[in-house]
């Protein structure tokens, strides 16, 4: 479903070309002909959103509206100085212009009929690309010259949804649920709360690490990811509240729905984490029930409560099976985020251990054990 706004917005994040687009675009742009440069410590990032508008004779307006960045056409050629230069522009993976100024004219002729890749990126005076962790900074949006629209960026929605894969766990009669651990331990559930953080998809060419980590300190969030949405640059992809779910009766739970315009997605970050807002001291998780040692009838009361934090990236896979290299939003997505309920109290000694240690190794197991499944809408 193509979705129209009145205000045209590209987040400032540099990606790879949409999956799904009806005509073939390039599997993604060489930049190696101009060399990265760091941004030095103690410099703001420079940072752009891209405004495009169609023009009334031929093709189309960009304005890149920057901020931490100024144009010095005058020193092209110069050495590099933080925060200034001028941009690359690419059009399909092919490099078009240098701009040495917030506007620019887009004619027709550099573009093919259809769905089209504008990528700019901050260059420094000596024409190396400004970068963050090794990742050039700039913008990267999809056009698809067929809207007919004077706005021609492409919107589409993205669905969440949260999920558990009960695996070994089963529902009781009596209410809650009951579950034999790696450890041997019968455990049965009577109230609990989990709180989702984080949910957002994370752009192709922003890969972290493949390992999940544990925000711990007084920001709790993703790990820094230079390129993409990050702490940086606010997420269009990421949920704006909370979400709480009830561990006594786990279900599925669909989120609201987000506008997105990045082109293309290859991972979800998920965090577990106290509610936004909430005071220092509040819970991620809150699980109490029973326990029971293999092959015995006594049960003994627990009750585990944990206020840290966990995070991890999870690869998108279809629902058809599979993994998948790059998603594209064209035509929309719905994506399930699936924890291993099941497994939930794996690695778990409830005969030794504190509430808080036994806390922290669950939100690891539903992180680490979490899978994201898409399907086109």
């Amino acid at each position: 479903m193509r979705l129209k706004r009145a205000t045209i917005l590209s987040a400032a994040a540099f990606g790879v070309v949409a999956a799904w687009p009806q005509w073939p675009l390039p599997r993604g742009t060489d930049h190696s002909q101009h060399a990265g440069l760091e941004m030095p410590p103690g410099h703001p990032l420079p940072s752009m959103t891209v405004r495009i508008r169609a023009d009334g004779m031929d093709g189309y307006n960009l304005f890149l509206d920057t901020a931490n960045f100024r144009f010095t056409p005058q020193n092209a050629g110069m050495p590099a100085i933080p925060n200034e230069g001028h941009a690359h522009l690419y059009v399909n993976g092919e490099k078009l212009a240098r701009l040495y100024a917030p506007w620019h004219h887009l004619p027709s002729s550099a573009l093919h009929e259809g769905v089209n890749r504008i990528e700019l990126e901050f260059s420094a005076n000596d024409h190396s690309v400004w970068s963050a962790a090794g990742e050039p900074l700039g913008a990267d949006v999809l056009i698809d010259t067929r809207s007919g629209e004077e706005d021609p960026v492409i919107r589409e929605r993205v669905q969440y949804a949260l999920d558990w894969n009960w695996g070994q766990a089963e529902p009781r009669r009596s209410g809650g649920w009951a579950v034999r651990t790696d450890l041997g331990y019968t455990v049965r559930v009577g109230a609990g709360r989990l709180v989702t953080r984080g949910l957002e998809l994370v752009p192709c060419h922003a890969f972290p690490p493949p390992r999940a980590h544990s925000p711990l300190g007084p920001r709790i969030g993703p790990a820094p990811v230079r390129a993409g949405h990050s702490s940086l640059i606010r997420s269009e992809s990421r949920i704006p509240l909370s979400q709480q779910e009830d561990l006594l009766r786990p279900r599925r739970t669909v989120l609201d729905s987000l506008t997105v315009t990045d082109p293309e997605y290859c991972r979800v970050h998920y965090l577990l984490a106290r509610a936004t807002r909430a005071p220092p001291g509040a819970a991620a998780i809150e699980v109490s029930g029973t326990w029971a040692k293999r092959g015995r009838a006594e049960e003994t009361p627990f009750r585990i409560r944990s206020t840290g934090a966990f995070g991890g990236f999870v690869d998108l896979k279809l629902e058809s099976g599979g993994s998948v290299a790059s998603l594209g939003i064209v035509g929309g997505i719905e994506l399930t985020v699936s924890r291993p309920l099941g497994a939930m109290f794996d690695g778990v000694d409830f005969a030794a251990g504190s509430s808080e240690t036994h806390g922290m190794q669950i939100l690891r197991t539903l992180v680490s054990g979490a899978t994201a499944t898409v399907q086109g809408r």
